[in-house]
């Protein structure tokens, strides 16, 4: 196990202000990124897709409330799984109702859907005594048009983080994958995809978890991780981000 490099305060001092001139460039780079992110362009939705939930039957639209953004986040929970995948359940134990009250605040709603039918998901929330809004896009195509379940017989590419991936099909290949997507809504109430992000992307779902984590002299604990041999016991990263 590789710990850091004992030094005196005063060197301590000196590499944490080279340091801090990288974290302010990173900062500013950050910055910089998301208001990129925030110029991409817009598609408007046009499909009506249909969600279910504890209200009933609701639309995309419906599923704004009174915000005009959007954030769904797409756990893998396929319809003939019995439960949620464990990495996804990881980041659902993580959110609580402050969460979903303070992005409500900034005019954003937040929600969790799968594909799974709303009693296997309404079970599960019951079993492990979440408090989500949680609703089940089963017999749409919304997870299909947003590339977070796989169809092996279609004839179109399956893509993951906008790539075409072989591993989406064959033996093994997985039915559903992570990701979040984004939708806004106009004064006249149309609504517009703005952005989807997968792999690494979806760290954000896991809260303050993982950046507590990067702060901390043995990170992540994942054999990806550098500097190398940090971790007595590295684990392999999760979720797994490689694609």
């Amino acid at each position: 196990m590789g710990l850091p490099e004992v030094v005196s305060r005063e060197e301590w001092l000196e590499a944490r202000r080279n340091l801090l001139e990288q974290e302010k460039a990173h900062t500013r780079a950050s910055d910089a990124l998301n208001a990129e992110r925030r110029r991409l362009p817009m598609v408007r939705i046009e499909k009506e897709y249909i969600f279910e939930g504890p209200e009933g039957k609701l639309t995309l639209k419906d599923l704004f409330g009174a915000s005009s953004q959007l954030v769904i986040q797409h756990v893998m929970f396929g319809p003939d799984w019995e439960a949620p995948c464990p990495s996804c359940s990881g980041a659902i134990r993580l959110m609580t109702p402050a969460l979903f009250r303070g992005l409500e605040g900034r005019n954003t709603t937040f929600v969790l859907s799968s594909r799974a039918p709303y009693d296997k998901i309404a079970k599960a929330m019951e079993e492990h005594g979440w408090e989500v809004p949680w609703y089940s896009s089963y017999g749409s195509d919304f997870n299909f048009d947003f590339d977070v379940s796989y169809d092996e017989a279609a004839e179109t590419p399956l893509l993951y983080n906008y790539r075409e991936e072989p591993w989406l099909r064959g033996d093994n290949a997985p039915s559903e994958m992570p990701g979040m997507s984004f939708f806004l809504r106009d004064q006249d109430g149309a609504a517009y995809h703005t952005y989807s992000s997968f792999a690494r992307g979806v760290e954000y779902a896991a809260g303050p978890l993982y950046p507590i984590l990067d702060l901390t002299a043995l990170g992540r604990s994942e054999d990806w991780e550098e500097p190398k041999g940090r971790a007595e016991t590295p684990l392999p990263a999760d979720p797994t981000f490689g694609a």
